[in-house]
């Protein structure tokens, strides 16, 4: 029995009113034990009964809807994956808020370590004497076409491209194919000559070779 991201993204309320119903009288802590030990019903009525306010709670901190979904999509899936390691909470609620709030803390420590480790790497190139001005103007577009970039792949692109990581490191640091980074890094290089193809003409010799 599985619980897939795809899976929850695609419930529809309106259409459990009936099941909901079956559930009211349910206690979180009779779901979580019934969760625990594989029932994929309880883990749904758990899931229908908190999830809404679980993506508003979310949103206050990370201050973006899509976020804000994918941090207790995520939660849930994992919830899910490992719930014949839980113990059961003293209070249910509680613990389902406070690791949210805790992932959410975590998405926004990632998404600032990103930026600043791009605006650090990408500050530091060193420029000839014929190329300062277009430095400091394709940079902004540059830095903005990688954060644009699915989150996989400006994680991959990201390893290889800026930290100089060979594509071998990365699939066994991620624990993924070789094929599928060099994917992944096509991906990106293609994406980012789209966005910055009106500024082409401005990039320096310096930082060329993150897009070729």
């Amino acid at each position: 029995m599985s619980c897939s991201k795809s899976y929850l993204v695609n419930w529809k309320y309106e259409q459990y009113s009936t099941y909901l119903f079956l559930f009211q009288k349910v206690t979180d802590t009779e779901l979580f034990k019934k969760l625990t030990s594989g029932n994929k019903k309880a883990f749904d009525q758990l899931f229908l009964r908190y999830y809404k306010n679980m993506c508003r709670f979310s949103l206050t901190f990370v201050h973006d809807t899509n976020d804000s979904e994918e941090v207790v999509q995520k939660f849930f899936v994992r919830l899910w994956e490992n719930r014949k390691k839980l113990e059961d909470p003293e209070d249910i609620k509680a613990f389902l808020f406070k690791s949210v709030y805790y992932e959410s803390m975590k998405l926004i420590r990632q998404k600032n370590t990103r930026k600043k480790y791009l605006s650090e790497y990408l500050a530091n190139f060193k420029l000839t004497q014929e190329e300062p001005e277009d430095y400091s103007t394709i940079t902004p577009y540059l830095n903005k076409a990688i954060q644009k970039l699915p989150e996989r792949c400006r994680q991959i692109f990201i390893l290889n491209k800026l930290e100089g990581l060979t594509q071998k490191e990365i699939a066994e640091y991620l624990g993924i194919s070789i094929k599928t980074v060099e994917n992944q890094v096509a991906i990106a290089i293609s994406k980012l000559r789209e966005e910055v193809k009106p500024f082409l003409h401005l990039i320096p010799a310096t930082l060329l070779f993150i897009i070729l």
